[in-house]
């Protein structure tokens, strides 16, 4: 599920993103990927119950190159990734949200915000590790 942003603050991520060091106007920048810290959002690694839900939000914008889409992936106990979602790049930046409900066993649970560029293909990505718990 995606929402919009208020202007102020949509104006304010984009000025952010769009800073640079004087003299670096060559250099590679990767995507950025923030995680919304406030309230109602899990923005870092967390201890939680069976069965609690959380919800994740992220603000994803381009570096240098062009992002052809954002990708939500999760991993149990270090497993395998497992693809939650898939949306094409919609802004600069875009807004991300993820509701995640823990598992009925006690885990732990990554979950992963993917930024995929357009023309290399190259990731930017962010983590949380949430522990499940009794």
């Amino acid at each position: 599920m995606f929402r919009v942003l208020p202007p102020v603050l949509l104006a304010l991520i984009t000025v952010l993103a769009s800073c640079e060091k004087e003299g670096d106007d060559e250099g590679y920048r990767a995507a950025g990927i923030t995680f919304r810290s406030d309230t109602g959002y899990t923005h870092m690694d967390d201890t939680l119950g069976i069965s609690d839900t959380v919800h994740i939000g992220a603000l994803v914008a381009e570096g240098s190159e062009r992002l052809r889409h954002v990708l939500v992936q999760y991993a149990i106990d270090g497993g395998q990734w497992v693809l939650h979602d898939s949306v094409p790049f919609a802004g600069n930046p875009m807004a991300v949200e993820v509701q995640a409900i823990m598992g009925s066993v006690p885990r732990n649970e990554t979950w992963s915000i993917l930024a995929v560029e357009r023309n290399t293909g190259y990731t930017t990505r962010r983590n949380l590790t949430l522990t499940v718990t009794e």
